[in-house]
């Protein structure tokens, strides 16, 4: 069954799209601010109480806290009711996304990727033990991407409701923000060029083993 070329292509389209939808308008500091505060209110995201968040709400109205913060979150998401578990890190504007999706219709899971950090996004996916990814330079991508379609197969969209289990992250490891050394990042206008085809095609049914993966290790809340 070949999988590699649409599934790792659309998500990379759909996190380009998702960017320029969300981070597209002002940023200034004050706007940020402000928005951060009206989200936060009528989302009801909730107070840090001794560091700590719990609750629902988006990825967006945590990013635009402004705070140094360590999530796992969980959704159910998609017109398939896919269910969606991860953990979520931000700091100083800076991303990192790790998430392991349910595929009923592969029955397996697929573990998707995402830092932003600068101008660069770095997205990959791991199949069958193998990891393939796509850089992006956000300063170069043209904003007519077309996010309509793309954005309705992103496994965590940033303004899906999600439930949220937060604490303040003392000790920011920026590590957490630098794309794997053992992933050949390809350039998305490359990849756009040849024709959206991408990786190894994999042939057989089934889906990768998680089994040892360990995502970025939140620590245990009261």
């Amino acid at each position: 069954m070949k999988i590699i070329g649409f599934l790792v292509v659309a998500a990379i389209v759909v996190a380009v799209a998702g960017y320029f939808m969300l981070f597209g308008g002002d940023t200034s500091s004050e706007t940020s601010e402000e928005k951060a505060a009206q989200l936060a209110e009528e989302a009801g995201v909730s107070p840090a109480t001794d560091d700590t968040r719990q609750g629902s709400g988006t990825l967006e109205e945590l990013r635009l806290l402004g705070e140094d913060l360590e999530c796992t979150i969980a959704v159910v998401a998609g017109e398939q009711a896919t269910t969606v578990e991860g953990t979520y890190f931000v700091s100083d504007g800076e991303i990192r996304g790790d998430f392991l999706t349910e595929t009923p219709d592969l029955s397996g899971m697929m573990l998707s990727s995402m830092i932003i950090s600068e101008d660069m996004m770095y997205v990959w996916t791991e199949l069958e033990g193998e990891k393939y990814g796509v850089k992006i330079d956000l300063s170069l991508v043209e904003e007519d991407v077309n996010a309509e379609t793309a954005v309705s197969q992103e496994p965590v969209r940033m303004d899906d409701r999600v439930d949220y289990r937060c604490v303040r992250w003392s000790n920011v490891d920026r590590t957490v923000f630098v794309p794997p050394g053992d992933v050949l990042f390809q350039d998305m206008s490359a990849v756009m060029e040849s024709g959206m085809e991408y990786g190894t095609t994999y042939e057989g049914g089934g889906m990768p083993n998680f089994e040892g993966f360990e995502m970025p290790q939140m620590p245990e809340l009261p």
